[in-house]
C-alpha cells in the first residue's frame, strides 16, 4: 500500500469515527432527559454486557481478517468468508440464549436497579439478548472489507449503524414514550438494518459466494488464530468494562450513568487511536518484519504526541465541558472521573498500535497472556478504590491498569529497543497535565489558560520528533482542500 492510499485510509477511519461521536455527544442529554438517569444507566449495563458477550467471536473476526488480508481472488476468499459466518452465525444464537440466561441475573439481581424499573427492566431484556448474534455477524462483514483496504465503505457502514443505533431509540422514547420497553427494540430494529446492510454490501464485493462453501480446513485454521484473540476477546471487555458493573453493583444504577458518561466520552476520544491501528492491520498482516516493525515504531511515536495534543487539553477542559453539557450538578460527580480517564484514554490509545502489530504478526498469544495475569490484580484495586474513593476510585483503576498495559505491549512487542525514549516528553507532560488539573480548580477560563500552552507544546513536539505525523497531516489538510496539490512533474514519474 502506497503512503497516499495509507493517509486516504486513515482519514476515512477518522473521520468515519468522529460521526458517530458526534452523535453520540450530542444525543446523551436527550437521553438522559427524556428517559432519566436510573433508565440511562439500565441501557448502558445492556451495552456493557452486549460487549463483554461478544467474546463468543472466538476471535473469527479478527481471525479472517487477517487471512483474507493474503488472499486476493474470489475462489480464495469465499470459503474464508463463508466459514467465518456460519461459525459466527450458530456462536451468536448460542451467545444470545446464553446472555439471557446470565445477563438477567446480572440486571435484575447484581445491579441495583430501582424498584420502579424491574418491570420494564424484565420485560426489555429478551430484546438486549437477541441484539448479541447481530453484533458477532457485524464483525466478520468489518473484518472483510478492511481486507481488502475499503476503510471508506466499512466506515460509512460502522457510522451508519452507530448513529441509527443512537437516534433510532431517542426518536421513539419522544414519540412512542420514555421507558425501556421501546427504547431496547429499537435499538436491536436499529441493529438489524445496519448489519443487512453491510452484508449486502459484503456479498456485492465478494461474489461469487456461496453457502456451500464452508471449509473444515478453514474452519481449523481460523480457530487455531482466534482461540488465543477470543482470550484476549473474553479479558478486554471484562478488564474494559467491569468496573462499571461493579460500580452499579457498589454504588446503584444512576451512578453508573454517571461514570459511564465521562468514560464513554474518553474512549470514543480515541477514535484516532482505532483509527490508525484499524489501518495498519491488513497491512502489518502482509508486509515483511523489519517494515512491520518500522510501522509499528513511526504510528506509536505519531500517535503519542498526536493524540496528546486532544487529551492533555481534554483533561483540563473535561470539567468545565461537562458542566456546560449535562449540567452542573450532575458533574460534580463527573468531572474527576472525566480528568482521569483521559490519561487513561491516552495510554490505553498508544496502547492499540502494539497490541494490532502483535496480533498482526500470528502472536495472538502474546496479548491474550497479558490480559491473563492483568485481571485478578485490577480487579482487587477495583473493588478496593470503589471501596475508598467511589467513582474516582474506579476511574484511577482502569487507568493505572491500562496504563501498566501499554507499557507491557510497548516492551513485548520488540519494535523499539532505544526508540523507547521518543516517547517519554509526551508521558511527562501527559502526568503534569493530571496532576495540574487534581491541584487547580478548573474554572472555564483557567481551564482554558491551561489547554492551549499544553496543546502547543504536544504539537511542537510533533514537529521536532516526528516526520511521519507532519506527512499525515499535510496529507489530511491537501485532502480537504486547506492546501494545494502538490504539482507532479514529468521528472518524478520518470524516478
Amino acid at each position: 500500500m502506497s503512503k497516499k492510499a495509507f493517509s486516504a485510509n486513515l482519514v476515512y477511519n477518522v473521520f468515519g469515527s468522529l460521526l458517530p461521536l458526534i452523535t453520540s455527544l450530542g444525543t446523551v442529554p436527550f437521553y438522559i432527559h427524556q428517559i432519566g438517569l436510573a433508565r440511562y444507566g439500565v441501557v448502558t449495563i445492556s451495552w456493557v454486557l452486549l460487549g463483554y458477550f461478544g467474546f463468543l467471536d472466538f476471535g473469527l473476526s479478527r481471525a479472517s481478517a487477517n487471512a483474507l488480508a493474503k488472499l486476493q481472488t474470489p475462489q480464495e476468499r469465499s470459503p474464508v468468508l463463508v466459514t467465518a459466518f456460519c461459525c459466527n452465525l450458530g456462536l451468536g444464537l448460542v451467545g444470545g440464549v446464553i446472555l439471557y440466561a446470565v445477563g438477567h441475573l446480572v440486571l435484575l439481581h447484581l445491579v441495583k436497579v430501582p424498584g420502579s424499573l424491574m418491570g420494564e427492566t424484565s420485560a426489555a431484556y429478551p430484546w438486549m439478548a437477541a441484539m448479541l448474534p447481530l453484533g458477532v455477524l457485524s464483525g466478520v462483514a468489518t473484518g472483510v472489507l478492511e481486507s481488502r483496504d475499503s476503510f471508506l465503505t466499512s466506515n460509512m457502514l460502522s457510522s451508519f449503524g452507530t448513529m441509527s443505533g443512537q437516534i433510532l431509540p431517542l426518536v421513539c422514547a419522544y414519540a412512542i414514550g420514555p421507558n425501556l420497553e421501546v427504547v431496547i427494540p429499537a435499538t436491536l430494529l436499529s441493529r438489524l438494518l445496519a448489519v443487512s446492510v453491510a452484508y449486502i454490501v459484503v456479498i456485492r464485493s465478494e461474489w461469487p459466494v456461496s453457502l456451500f462453501d464452508v471449509d473444515r480446513v478453514w474452519m481449523r485454521k481460523l480457530f487455531g488464530y482466534g482461540s488465543w484473540v477470543s482470550v484476549s476477546s473474553i479479558l478486554n471487555p471484562l478488564l474494559d468494562t467491569s468496573n462499571q458493573l461493579i460500580v452499579g453493583a457498589m454504588l446503584g444504577a444512576a451512578a453508573v450513568a454517571s461514570y459511564s458518561i465521562p468514560m464513554t466520552l474518553a474512549v470514543r476520544s480515541q477514535v484516532f487511536a482505532t483509527a490508525l491501528a484499524r489501518t495498519l492491520f491488513p497491512k502489518n498482516s502482509r508486509a515483511s518484519q523489519a517494515e512491520a516493525d518500522e510501522n509499528t515504531r513511526n504510528a506509536t511515536t505519531s500517535l503519542a504526541y498526536g493524540f496528546g495534543m486532544i487529551c492533555a487539553p481534554a483533561i483540563f477542559l473535561s470539567a468545565p465541558f461537562l458542566r456546560l453539557w449535562v449540567g452542573r450538578r450532575f458533574a460534580m460527580e463527573s468531572e474527576v472521573v472525566a480528568q482521569i480517564v483521559m490519561f487513561g484514554a491516552w495510554t490505553n490509545g498508544v496502547a492499540f498500535i502494539p497490541y494490532g502489530f502483535i496480533q498482526a504478526r500470528g502472536r495472538p498469544h502474546v496479548t491474550a497472556k497479558v490480559g491473563l495475569v492483568e485481571i485478578i490484580p485490577f480487579l482487587l484495586l477495583l473493588w478496593l478504590f470503589i471501596s475508598t474513593m467511589g467513582l474516582a476510585g474506579a476511574a484511577w483503576a482502569w487507568t493505572i491498569r491500562v496504563t501498566i498495559n501499554c507499557a507491557a505491549l510497548l516492551w513485548l512487542s520488540g519494535c523499539f529497543n532505544r526508540d523507547v525514549r521518543r516517547l517519554v516528553p509526551a508521558f511527562v507532560l501527559m502526568c503534569l497535565a493530571l496532576a495540574i488539573a487534581r491541584l487547580v480548580p478548573m474554572t472555564a477560563l483557567v481551564a482554558v489558560g491551561f489547554a492551549v500552552p499544553f496543546g502547543l507544546c504536544f504539537a511542537f513536539l510533533a514537529y521536532r520528533l516526528d516526520p511521519t505525523l507532519r506527512e499525515v497531516v499535510l496529507a489530511v489538510a491537501r485532502r480537504i482542500g486547506i492546501l494545494p496539490q502538490p504539482v507532479v512533474t514529468q521528472s518524478d514519474i520518470v524516478s
